[in-house]
């Protein structure tokens, strides 16, 4: 019995300094040698015991997170430095090039939000998520930005 004792203490001490760095359980586990759902139970453990040291481990963990740069950030300003434009300006123009035809029968129309309701559902929820037309429920109308883009 003290001898799983001894092995959970050795484990908590390894467990919140792999927490403290910002490690995942799976590489704390590989770091032991043991399962991770051992280590699961060890933090579940520490959890129900209200173990101090865990919460502290917790934060450093949100800290380094925090400065860490996101995949998506890093990719966003690679795409940047190669276009010029951020992915949300690419997939703008993508959607107003896609649907060029159907903003320009908008347009033509006397009555734009009668047009733009005689769309079918499924076009107006892609064109309202990609900011080309307003979001109203009444008055729907196409977005100032997308006037500019349109014509440049």
């Amino acid at each position: 019995m003290s001898n799983v004792i001894r092995e959970r203490q050795e484990r908590r001490l390894i467990l919140l300094e792999g927490i403290s760095q910002g490690l995942k359980h799976s590489e704390i586990a590989t770091q032991i040698g043991v399962n991770r759902w051992v280590i699961l139970n060890d933090l579940r453990f520490m959890r129900n015991n209200r173990d101090p040291e865990l919460k502290e481990a917790q934060n450093a963990q949100e800290q380094i997170r925090v400065n860490k740069p996101s995949i998506a950030s890093i990719s966003n300003e690679k795409f940047l430095n190669m276009t010029g434009m951020t992915f949300q300006e690419k997939s703008f123009r993508n959607m107003i090039d896609f649907n060029k035809q159907v903003l320009m029968r908008i347009l033509n129309s006397k009555n734009q939000n009668a047009a733009i309701m005689s769309l079918p559902k499924s076009i107006r929820k892609t064109l309202k998520n990609n900011g080309i037309i307003t979001k109203g429920w009444h008055k729907c109308e196409i977005t100032l930005k997308t006037l500019d883009y349109l014509f440049r």
